[in-house]
């Protein structure tokens, strides 16, 4: 072994071959013994170099589609096995409702705004899984959500930040909506109070809060088409008024 490059044994018998090459090829039997001898060679092995997946076609970086229309997104690749191709949404259970047709080809028919988002194509057989994405904008629909709703807590104040989703394809606004979180059922967001936010701003001074109260907060993004769903809400207690400076006592003598 030691005159082969990258092959080893390890302590429980096992040949490792780091790399595998035309020198690998080949049958092997596997031959115990100590002291008192041997039992004889193991069954024989055949070694066999396969090829991993590699893509043949690969999908665009991203796509935009309007809803309602249809979307084929291609993807191919050759091994030895050939592989199998699969298709999944990231951040998703499934495939949204899209469908793969007989040559591994995403295909949305209609194009929905739940299929916006990131999708992932892979490649697997029984030497190795490759995978490659695309992201797909789904235009002419309401906002998506914000995400990363951040709320700090600021003197009877809160400063709101969070990032926004998608615009479906429109120029979208934001508002701020909070309400002070009383023992009593949640609030509909009717009930709340809501905030423009400027033109370009993703984030939002709340002022003149209660001290000690807790609050709810959420973003609501909206365009021509509509609103989008309200942001996950986020709760939290604003810093209270400073009470008065105070001169140090001295120390009892």
């Amino acid at each position: 072994l030691s005159q082969l490059p990258g092959w080893s044994m390890r302590p429980d018998g096992s040949i490792v071959i780091a790399t595998g090459n035309d020198d690998a090829l080949g049958v092997y039997a596997c031959t115990p013994y100590n002291s008192y001898g041997t039992a004889g060679e193991s069954q024989p092995t055949r070694v066999l170099l396969k090829d991993p997946p590699a893509f043949t076609v690969r999908p665009k970086e991203e796509y935009f589609q309007e809803v309602g229309r249809e979307l084929v997104i291609p993807c191919a690749a050759h091994g030895d096995p050939p592989p199998t191709i699969t298709w999944m949404k990231v951040g998703s259970a499934g495939r949204s409702g899209a469908q793969v047709d007989g040559n591994s080809s995403l295909v949305f028919r209609p194009l929905i705004k739940e299929q916006h988002g990131v999708w992932e194509c892979t490649a697997t057989n029984q030497v190795a899984s490759v995978s490659t994405a695309t992201s797909v904008h789904v235009l002419g629909t309401s906002p998506h959500a914000v995400t990363n709703v951040s709320v700090l807590p600021l003197l009877l104040a809160a400063n709101i930040s969070w990032e926004p989703g998608f615009d479906g394809g429109y120029f979208q606004r934001f508002s701020v909506w909070y309400t002070p979180l009383v023992k009593h059922p949640p609030r509909a967001h009717h009930d709340w109070v809501s905030l423009s936010v400027p033109v370009g701003a993703q984030h939002l001074l709340v002022e003149n809060l209660q001290p000690d109260m807790s609050y709810q907060f959420s973003v609501l993004a909206q365009n021509k088409l509509g609103s989008g769903p309200f942001s996950q809400i986020v709760t939290s207690v604003p810093r209270g008024k400073r009470g008065p400076v105070r001169s140090p006592k001295p120390p009892p003598s």
